[in-house]
């Protein structure tokens, strides 16, 4: 077996970690007794040489060896050989003519696989019935022989038994039917094909094949109707086959009918199936916008029931928080029922998949603030007074403002005990929280002062200290001590630190640092300067020209700039910085505003300096009013991107709506 695989120069070609000299061991593995090699292999194979789907010589030179492997009988790890198999030949992208046409060895690879076509028509009847399931999808990589897929397909349907194999072939169709609609495929009728899968809705005996055919016709077509979800209840409770997840894809756009029917399963599913549904609706909330009130409801429902509470505390107090705000009363209500149980606010346990910092109580109590709810804050309280929270613990309160001012004695004993362990990291990142309390932070000013000298990175007491003002002008020696031993950031925040508590007393020790040779430096010294009452114009040389933030609040004294932004707009990679830039500084909506039209069709993203912009401008942008209806009309959130998940997704999503309603209601405003 594997003729000629010693003979090939591996040593010479490279994966993503370097020379693929361990080629022919990597392939052997796959296929070896011992279950442990053959993981190793299969993590060679997914890390470093088909590392996040590239495809390199050896990946290319390897394909004749897998497809060897895969037709040998009875060899342990076909299954996975197959499953690698479909990923080199790109059997998930529907248009190959979306391959890079340079750079990896994609396109090479896809015909190599391709090679196999007789050998997985052969593998759809394997006595593994792992093998079964994974022949389908390696069949999509053979884009020429859609019609004699489609055909073994549907024969080996009719007489397969593994329910997951079934619903593995019946996918494959959809997908074939969905590539032939987009042209691109061809030798098989889409209408054909889609009618067949109507019928076995309709007609087939399998329970798993009547979801998975209706699965698949859902992703063909944007049709609903009032009992949809109903209809998928009901099929569900007749099977286990068919995972949520993918029946989640399948709906695509059909927010109500999905959330309908997980909340159904969250509420009277069993535990297996609520634990699928959770799933599903984690997932559904980071890619679709829509009402989720229901829903999370019927997470609340599940926090008194010890069993079930770890699947509610993921939705409540995971990713999807920003949710909860329409059931925050049902989850005070169970936090303040469980305080009176004599339930510990913060609950020190174990890390692990299930459990959230603090316990249950801590972790609803942090949503409740990250909702900016009032009711969080003396519970947040007791845990500070109660000396309970360990060194480090940071009560999540950005989204409060003077409302923490009580709060500020308990943040600053916190520091203490961080500061008296010698954490002064610790301490440092704690700051986060009195800086949200302005003036009032006054009170801790004795523990940001002790951490000035460990503070070399982010200037986080320096900022503590400027939101203080002039109630801390006692710590200015600290700070001009910043200026003369810190880092090029630190020193441009100790300048603007000490304008912030010193006032006009400052001026003169920052002109002096409007020639330094760092530009952050000079930035620093220029915003402090101008904070003081310098005017703008003084001061605009310190600052670089691609320096958009600071210059944004210069207005009209930068209009010199305007020559060399106009040159920027093209070659900047967020052009609506630069353009909302130019119409601050020359208030020229007529020129400015049809641009920034432009350029919010000509992607879409998250294009918050723009709304603001528009907010500013008010009716004079009622031009935007088209586009703002028709991104609030939108179901996919502007942070989804396929493939990857980022944990503010949906916060970050949310806030950009709530910008996009007010930039509504001020472009549409009649006074």
């Amino acid at each position: 077996m594997f003729a000629g695989m010693d003979e090939i120069d591996w040593a010479s070609m490279r994966h993503a970690y370097g020379p693929a000299a361990e080629m022919p061991e990597v392939i052997r593995g796959l296929i070896a007794e011992r279950k442990k090699t053959r993981s190793w292999a299969q993590d060679c194979m997914w890390s470093g040489i088909h590392h996040q789907g590239d495809v390199y010589e050896c990946t290319l030179r390897a394909v004749p060896f897998l497809l060897e492997a895969a037709a040998t009988p009875d060899l342990p790890g076909r299954a996975e050989i197959l499953r690698l198999l479909a990923s080199i030949g790109s059997a998930e992208v529907d248009d190959l003519d979306a391959l890079p046409a340079t750079g990896g060895l994609w396109r090479a690879a896809q015909p190599a696989v391709a090679q196999g076509h007789s050998t997985f028509l052969t593998l759809l009847a394997d006595r593994t019935k792992g093998v079964r399931r994974s022949a389908p999808e390696v069949l999509l990589v053979c884009r020429d022989r859609t019609a004699g897929t489609v055909r073994s397909l549907r024969e080996r349907l009719a007489v397969e038994k593994d329910v997951a194999t079934r619903a593995a072939m019946i996918s494959a169709i959809g997908t074939i039917v969905r590539r032939l609609r987009a042209g691109h495929l061809d030798g098989a009728d889409s209408d054909e094909l889609f009618a067949w899968l109507g019928e076995l809705v309709a007609g087939s005996p399998h329970p798993d094949v009547r979801l998975a055919a209706l699965t698949e016709r859902l992703r063909l077509t944007d049709e609903s109707d009032d009992d949809l979800a109903s209809t998928l209840h009901d099929m569900l409770g007749e099977t286990d086959a068919i995972d949520l997840r993918d029946l989640r894809e399948a709906l695509g756009d059909r927010v109500a009918v999905r959330n309908s029917l997980l909340t159904r399963i969250v509420r009277a599913g069993s535990d297996s199936r609520r634990l699928n549904a959770m799933w599903a609706a984690s997932g559904a909330a980071s890619h679709w916008r829509g009402d989720y009130s229901d829903l999370m409801l019927a997470f609340t429902e599940l926090l008194p029931n010890p069993r079930t509470r770890p699947l509610a505390l993921r939705m409540l107090a995971g990713d999807s928080w920003p949710l909860v705000a329409p059931v925050a009363d049902r989850v005070f209500g169970f936090i303040e029922e469980a305080l009176g149980r004599g339930a510990p606010v913060y609950a020190a346990q174990k890390p692990h998949f299930w459990s959230f910092e603090g316990g249950t109580i801590w972790a609803l109590t942090t949503t409740l603030a990250k909702l900016r709810d009032p009711r969080a804050l003396p519970i947040i309280a007791r845990a500070l007074e109660e000396d309970v929270l360990p060194v480090g613990c940071r009560p999540p309160l950005y989204a409060y403002r003077e409302e923490i001012a009580p709060l500020v004695p308990l943040l600053g004993g916190q520091i203490r005990r961080a500061i008296t362990d010698g954490d002064h990291e610790a301490g440092l990142d704690l700051l986060w929280n009195l800086r949200r309390a302005g003036p009032a932070a006054v009170e801790a000013l004795p523990e940001v002062s002790a951490l000035v000298p460990y503070d070399t990175s982010w200037g986080q007491s320096l900022l503590a200290l400027a939101e203080m003002g002039p109630a801390a002008s006692s710590a200015a020696p600290l700070v001009r001590e910043r200026l003369v031993n810190g880092g090029p950031r630190i020193i441009g925040q100790a300048a603007e630190t000490l304008a912030a508590v010193l006032g006009g007393a400052a001026e003169a020790e920052l002109r002096a640092l409007l020639a330094h040779e760092n530009a952050d430096v000079r930035k620093g010294a220029a915003n402090g300067l101008r904070a003081i009452g310098v005017p703008a114009a003084e001061v605009l040389h310190a600052y670089a020209e691609n320096d958009y933030w600071s210059l944004r609040t210069v207005g009209p004294a930068a209009v010199h700039l305007v020559p060399r932004l106009r040159a920027a707009v093209t070659k900047a990679f967020f052009p609506e910085a630069v353009l909302t830039l130019l119409w601050k500084i020359t208030g020229d909506t007529d020129t400015y505003l049809p641009a920034l039209l432009e350029n919010w069709r000509r992607k879409r993203t998250r294009n918050n300096l723009t709304a603001e912009a528009w907010i500013e401008m008010g009716p004079a942008a009622a031009a935007a009013e088209p586009l703002l209806r028709a991104e609030l009309a939108e179901p996919v959130r502007s942070t989804y991107e396929p493939g990857s998940h980022g944990s503010a997704d949906i916060e970050d999503d949310e806030a950009y709506l709530a910008l996009c309603r007010k930039a509504l209601a001020a472009v549409t405003a009649t006074t």
